[in-house]
């Protein structure tokens, strides 16, 4: 495809470049039978035909480096072109291209540059065709909005708007023209990934006035200057999730109106504090984040939603407004995130779980903008650890295998020459000397295997092989002269780290990590046919066991290394105990009660632990490890009033984020071990499951839905007195069959009910 530009300049804090329209007008002589048009951007884009913006979703096409990838949109055109003159235009936003942030070097990125655009149109009609393709023929102006970066927000002058700029009859004589450009560098691929589109619009539940504070403080107690606030009015939308605010308002011309956003406030103080870590030069930045500014055009009622970028947040604070003008009816809150269908529910006696369940449905979309990220009002990245640790119970909650298939492009284009794959994807360059590991790399097996355990689908697997390949080699190489592994990230977020490192040994969540990865890459393997491949995963995971076995336990009392809460999880669940199983679950137990039954687990062991004690006939004591209501625990972040999973179990001085997705596998073990609804448990048909529940004395009853292909599956049991009834409806087409204590019996479809 051929590329054009606007500018030789690029955005930057230092620098704001407004976003470039570009637009093209042409006629047909006939009525369109068929219209197609393809675009390709280097950030991102809107589409508007004939006055209507038609894109697909917002953030279109996708957040990729485009040095790496670049997808193209398509679109049927046919329904807005007509005979006579028509016009199409395009304004390209920053996208992944020009991030001007320190962190993660973004602000050296090789990608950043001038905005580029490809667009070709084929329009055919009685015999005809027309084709044009985006060159020097296009004209080009800068739009309203001044500054657009997804990570800090927008600028938007309504004074500056070209009224009906995509419209046929539109006077484009003093617009400049377009010049034509290189390509990006990353391989053009069309489009297979769900846009995202608007999942809700909030009202405020309150507004209030403040006046006479700042939002951020430097770690000496100080307040930093550039965050003093005079007067503004706080929107408190309730929940904290991502999106935008809609602004409508009637005003003054040039009126500027400043609209912040933040997840929680402080001693009633609006706090940025999670929205950035304080550094050097924080100050510089701090105007930009999380912030979208609007300049008033004057006269009748304005509405402006903001492009090209979206925020974390609970509560917006509104500068340079009004008394009159501070309407509950000024903003609203438009959530957006990857349009997913979902296809599992949960429900239970059990309040406290039944709100965990909501908090983490609610992170995983408000941290689903194409691929699953760390966090909507900070980071925004792609970090491999959160993907791997939430890729299950997303492929259970949502059909999104098709934009985990997309992201692993950007991991699979990011992975060195030695194997090697970095902390984050997309990436400009970093992360692999910090932010990856095992633990993280996995993702590059997890996904393809969850996928094809919910889905079926092999594409991720095959796409991805040689990258899982070239991994295995890598890591294989990693090995100490015992045969073990240690290196990068190890049981992230484990409560009370800070300063005193991990429980967890590094050698030993590593190792037991590399196993797993060999283990499931040998599955995959084998389903690809690649039996050599097959051979080499078998190999490793045999040694790693032999080395985890050799190295990492003590026989005398079946205690894996570092005794404690995730060692021993970990071990336990990959059968590394062999024939002390039995001495080492009770081990696991005790180590618990000596911790006082609360969690000492970090990311890693919290995908294990209750599963294991789940298995091992101790469901009520993984049910109050999870509600209890003081730190560290699940439970603990309802009483400190979060609407979303926290980063963590307890606030241990990081800054933490209130809406993570990371910790979010007790969806799955409410799904799936609670109510027993459990999916493909053979990993030989995604149209199967086992009904196995667990009966905790905490609760009454347990229900869980999920959708295969031939309908929805239910499985619920309820107390009845001294018994339990359980009940199961079975769609058409779905293989199951219902476990409990050793019995298992096959269910034919239909509705079944067992009193026991």
């Amino acid at each position: 495809m051929q590329f054009i530009k606007a500018t030789d300049k690029y955005c930057s804090l230092k620098e704001n470049v407004p976003a470039p329209i570009f637009r093209r007008a042409f006629t047909l002589d006939t009525e369109p039978n068929e219209a197609g048009l393809t675009i390709a951007v280097s950030g991102f884009y809107e589409l508007y035909v004939n006055g209507e913006n038609i894109t697909s979703g917002f953030l279109a096409p996708y957040i990729s480096n485009p040095d790496h990838v670049v997808y193209a949109d398509s679109y049927d055109l046919a329904p807005y072109l007509h005979k006579g003159k028509n016009a199409v235009a395009v304004i390209l936003g920053n996208g992944f291209a020009n991030q001007d942030v320190t962190s993660w070097d973004f602000n050296t990125a090789s990608c950043r540059g001038p905005l580029k655009l490809a667009l070709e149109l084929s329009v055919k009609s009685s015999g005809t065709e027309v084709f044009i393709t985006a060159d020097e023929s296009f004209r080009t102006s800068p739009s309203p909005i001044l500054f657009d970066m997804y990570r800090y927000g927008v600028i938007y002058d309504a004074r500056e708007e070209r009224e009906g700029f995509s419209l046929p009859d539109f006077d484009d004589s003093e617009w400049g023209y377009a010049t034509l450009t290189d390509a990006p560098l990353g391989e053009i691929r069309p489009t297979r990934h769900n846009p995202v589109r608007v999942r809700d619009e909030l009202t405020p539940v309150s507004v209030e006035r403040r006046e006479d504070f700042y939002t951020l403080y430097y770690k000496s107690g100080e307040p930093m200057q550039e965050c003093y606030v005079r007067e503004g009015w706080i929107y408190d939308f309730g929940i904290n999730t991502s999106g935008v605010c809609r602004l409508k308002i009637t005003g003054e011309r040039g009126q500027r109106v400043t609209i912040r956003h933040a997840e929680r406030l402080t001693d009633g103080r609006f706090d940025i504090g999670t929205t950035v870590t304080v550094k050097e030069d924080t100050p510089s930045t701090v105007g930009y984040l999380q912030t979208d500014v609007y300049y008033l055009k004057g006269g009748e009622e304005e509405i402006f939603l903001p492009p090209f970028t979206y925020h974390g947040f609970r509560y917006a604070l509104v500068e340079g407004i009004t008394k009159e003008q501070a309407t509950p009816n000024l903003l609203t809150f438009v959530v957006f995130n990857t349009d997913v269908n979902k296809r599992s529910h949960f429900e239970c006696s059990d309040e406290v779980l039944n709100k965990l369940y909501a908090m983490t449905l609610n992170a995983d979309l408000s941290n689903f903008h194409h691929f699953p990220t760390d966090c909507p009002h900070r980071e925004k990245n792609g970090w491999t650890g959160d993907v791997a640790a939430s890729a299950e119970q997303m492929l259970l909650s949502f059909e999104c295998s098709s934009n985990l298939t997309a992201w692993l492009d950007s991991l699979r284009s990011a992975q060195l020459d030695t194997g090697m794959l970095p902390g984050i994807a997309p990436t400009t360059g970093w992360g692999y000397a910090w932010g990856n590991g095992p633990f993280w790399d996995q993702a590059a097996v997890v996904v393809p295997y969850y996928v094809c355990k919910y889905d079926g689908d092999l594409t991720p697997a095959r796409e991805n092989a040689d990258m899982i390949l070239r991994y295995l080699k890598y890591i294989a190489s990693r090995r100490d002269e015992r045969g073990l592994v240690a290196t990068g990230l190890g049981d992230w977020v484990e409560p009370g780290y800070v300063g005193r490192g991990f429980l967890a040994s590094l050698v030993l969540t590593d190792s037991v990590t590399v196993y797993d990865i060999a283990d499931k890459s040998e599955y995959l393997f084998a389903r690809l046919g690649r039996d050599e491949d097959v051979a080499f995963a078998a190999n490793l995971r045999a040694e790693m066991r032999k080395a985890i076995r050799e190295h990492l336990i003590d026989r005398e009392s079946a205690t894996a290394l570092g005794s404690c809460q995730t060692s021993q999880a970990l071990l336990l669940y990959f059968g590394l105990f062999d024939g002390d199983r039995e001495r080492a679950y009770r081990r696991l137990v005790e180590i618990i009660e000596a911790d006082g039954r609360h969690l000492t687990t970090g990311v890693i062991g919290l995908r294990y632990i209750f599963e294991v004690l789940i298995d091992g006939g101790d469901v009520d004591l993984a049910i109050e490890l999870i509600r209890r209501p003081d730190e560290p625990s699940y439970g603990a972040m309802i009483e400190r009033g979060a609407t979303a999973l926290c980063e963590s179990l307890d606030v241990n001085g990081l800054n933490e984020s209130e809406n993570h997705h990371f910790l979010g596998d007790i969806l799955r073990v409410f799904v799936s071990l609670v109510a027993g609804l459990r999916v493909n448990p053979a990993l030989d048909s995604e149209e199967s499951f086992l009904f196995a529940p667990s009966t905790p004395a905490l609760l009454d009853y347990a229900r869980a839905e999920y959708d295969f292909k031939g309908g929805r599956a239910v499985c619920s049991w309820e107390r009845v007195g001294d018994k339990v009834r359980f009940i199961a409806d079975v769609p058409e087409g779905v293989t199951a069959s219902f476990r409990y204590g050793r019995t298992v019996t096959d269910l034919e479809s239909g509705h079944h009910e067992l009193l026991i």
